[in-house]
């Protein structure tokens, strides 16, 4: 496919970056979430050369077995919620240089009811405290589709949301919901909402704008310009544990997963040149 060269005006700006911790949600199933957190990990370690850590915060592990991990893994955020284990006793590298990953599995559901943490009345504090100090560039936390405590306790743990959605109406729906979610988080947590990646995107469709239109009105000018195409590479790289760039690189996906990366390097760039202008004006 031509013109795939992907340009990065704003390079320059890059060194300048610290840790970013942003968390990837949605109010449903079937958005592309995890696809999204794995995909944007790797093109920021491949193409930016940054160091990326990829949290699987979902029961579900998706982002693990999508990477080449076993959803039976024992050394988990679990051990870490419970302060058995270190989160860097947990942290396992993947075969992407520059890009780490804490697996998920199963015993993620429901672990705010086991002890110690269902006595500690901040125990949603607890993954912002794990991750406190670590040296990446990006640390990504894929949540479960719900608004439940693991949810909430990646948004006190991040400094950035990222909302997942696709073109039908329950997923667009489902922003309103968010939308209040992140203005109560707000109250009491400095959360800024990156943007909306749309996923399964077909440009033929006849209530694309319509769809575009019910997403700025819950989050205005917060959708990415750069929109994932429905690819069936990423389902078949999935099946194999690797990310859809290392087995179809010259997919659809794997350029427009390119693309996004790049609007989201440029977009935080943008968000922390915006807060040194604010800044200026109130000293």
């Amino acid at each position: 496919m031509m013109g795939k060269t992907v340009c990065y005006d704003f390079v320059l700006y890059l060194a300048e970056i610290c840790m970013h911790t942003i968390a990837c949600c949605s109010f449903k199933g079937g958005t592309a979430k995890t696809s999204t957190v794995m995909h944007l990990g790797v093109f920021l370690a491949k193409k930016f050369h940054k160091k990326v850590l990829l949290i699987d915060f979902d029961a579900q592990a998706n982002l693990s077995t999508g990477l080449g991990f076993s959803s039976d893994e024992e050394d988990t955020m679990v051990a870490v919620l419970r302060e058995e284990k270190t989160i860097q006793e947990v942290i396992k590298q993947s075969h992407i240089k520059g890009l780490d990953v804490v697996p998920g599995n199963v015993y993620l559901d429901g672990v705010e009811a086991t002890a110690p943490i269902v006595n500690d009345l901040y125990g949603h504090e607890r993954l912002r405290k794990a991750i406190a100090g670590l040296d990446y560039d990006f640390v990504f936390i894929d949540t479960p589709p719900s608004l439940g405590w693991l949810t909430q306790s990646a948004f006190f743990a991040a400094n950035y949301s990222m909302i997942a959605a696709v073109p039908e109406p329950y997923s667009i729906l489902a922003l309103n919901r968010l939308q209040e979610y992140h203005e109560k988080i707000g109250n009491h947590h400095n959360l800024e909402i990156l943007g909306v990646v749309l996923s399964f995107w077909d440009e033929r469709g006849a209530t694309n704008q319509a769809f575009v239109n019910a997403i700025d009105q819950a989050f205005p000018d917060k959708l990415f310009d750069t929109k994932i195409r429905r690819d069936i590479c990423v389902s078949r790289a999935v099946l194999r544990g690797k990310p859809v760039c290392d087995v179809y690189p010259e997919s659809r996906a794997a350029y427009d997963y390119e693309r996004l990366a790049a609007e989201v390097m440029k977009r935080i760039t943008g968000e922390k040149e915006k807060k040194k202008s604010l800044e200026a004006v109130h000293v």
